[in-house]
């Protein structure tokens, strides 16, 4: 029989009880809600006596993203992009659409490492895996997967990606977002949450634009048709954003960050890990949007639990589609096939001390080589060709001994002492800002002209 899956790669009409003076206040699905619910998902139908309060459980996440569903108000009026982002195909009524094909929810005790839910073709049973109910998910994101699965009912296969940041994962792909597969449902999921969604964290909103472009950059066969731009990002040494233009120099002040610190991508996202370690790494938002407290990743969480001085370890981090690298000031731990369970832990030649990582050709989740810079100035390449891990001298020569390198917006810029540098071969020349010496990490950004309109 078949089985189609999602596969990982990505609050609203909830009633708050007033607790005891001693008990914090709680987040309930009123009875009304349950009732109306448990018509459909009749597995819910003795929950439906009395309101159904958060206790941490799959039945509350469950409930919870279906009230999202229900509950969530969009613009009266939800133009599609002028590219391929948003058709508004399925705009309409998420849960009449969610609860038309399928009737049961099924928590999945365990499953394929990167399966997140799946259904049987003509089954109305969604089973739920296990991450879906992690601190890495929440109600958008388990409806989009909801969305997702049932789009399945209606046909609908995945294919076998042969090219991006998915090639070869089995399955992975749709071939056009234009044929209205799966896929197309969690980029359009998303998109028109991150756009129209009424009343809503801009945090969260952004978090979901960003999650849109990585289905939409990474999902499909085709490439989608999406009309952007890139900025570099500089964060300055009291915390304030500036959009930095890389021909002229020109800064312009975005919003501010509760930390500085090392920002590594996971596709469009952005994650910071403060130089205050008694701080946690999280989602950052450069525009003024706030705080999300979903985790970005397991290695996150994992990262979070730690002492102080056990996070002071890790020097930087690499998130690629299929692969990561962990830095540490001597060796990097690398996992070559992030469905797999190989890891592999290298140490730096010639016991040079990293000082972080360089992407001069540009951060691609696709590419499976980057670079390390190093104290000494000598730049490795890392790489993860072939699901094989090394580590070796690269020819690349510097001028300066960079503390990071980005490609943006097509120029390659080096960090230094607080300024910023173009670079060209062997040869580099300053690029002069209002925030010269001030800056203390830079990151490239895209935007997108349908969030921006």
């Amino acid at each position: 029989m078949k089985v189609f899956k999602a596969i990982l790669f990505a609050f609203v009409s909830i009633v708050i009880i007033n607790a005891s003076a001693n008990e914090p206040e709680k987040e309930c699905v009123p009875q009304s809600e349950m009732q109306a619910i448990s018509q459909v998902f009749t597995q819910f139908s003795e929950l439906s006596k009395a309101p159904f309060c958060n206790d941490g459980s799959a039945n509350w996440q469950l409930l919870s993203s279906l009230m999202f569903m229900r509950k969530t108000q969009f613009s009266a009026n939800m133009p599609q992009s002028k590219d391929e982002l948003f058709s508004g195909k399925f705009a309409k009524d998420w849960y009449g659409y969610f609860a038309a094909r399928l009737n049961r929810l099924e928590a999945a005790p365990e499953c394929a490492k990167g399966i997140i839910a799946f259904v049987r073709p003509g089954i109305k049973t969604m089973h739920i895996c296990p991450m879906t109910f992690t601190d890495r998910y929440s109600s958008v994101d388990r409806a989009t997967v909801m969305m997702h699965e049932a789009r399945h009912q209606d046909g609908f296969p995945h294919m076998t990606c042969t090219r991006g940041a998915r090639k070869d994962v089995h399955k992975a792909c749709d071939v056009n977002i234009a044929d209205g597969g799966s896929y197309a449902v969690t980029t359009e999921t998303y998109a028109q949450f991150a756009k129209y969604a009424e009343g809503v964290h801009p945090a969260i909103k952004t978090y979901s634009r960003s999650a849109a472009i990585i289905y939409a950059d990474e999902a499909f066969e085709n490439p989608v048709r999406i009309n952007r731009s890139e900025r570099l990002l500089a964060l300055t040494k009291d915390g304030k954003f500036f959009s930095v233009d890389t021909q002229t120099g020109e800064s312009k002040q975005l919003g501010n960050a509760d930390a500085i610190g090392r920002i590594i991508r996971r596709g469009p996202h952005l994650v910071i890990f403060p130089e205050d370690k008694t701080k946690k790494a999280e989602y950052i938002f450069a525009d003024g949007e706030g705080k999300i407290e979903q985790s970005p990743s397991d290695f996150v969480s994992e990262y979070n639990a730690q002492t102080p001085e056990q996070k002071s370890a890790l020097v930087d981090y690499h998130i690629g589609g299929q692969w990561t690298a962990k830095v540490y000031k001597n060796s990097l731990t690398m996992v070559c096939d992030t469905r797999g369970p190989d890891i592999s832990e290298i140490q730096i030649p010639d016991g040079k001390e990293a000082i972080g990582l360089s992407y001069p050709e540009g951060y691609a989740r696709e590419s499976f080589k980057i670079q390390l810079l190093t104290a000494t100035g000598d730049v490795f390449d890392v790489n993860c060709e072939n699901k094989k891990a090394s580590v070796s001298l690269a020819a690349t020569r510097l001028d300066q001994r960079y503390t990071r390198i980005y490609k943006a917006n097509g120029v390659v810029v080096g960090l230094l002492d607080g300024k910023l540098h173009k670079l060209d071969g062997e040869r580099s020349a300053p690029i002069v800002t209002a925030i010269d010496g001030m800056i203390s990490e830079i990151v490239p950004q895209q935007s997108f002209e349908f969030f921006n309109q």
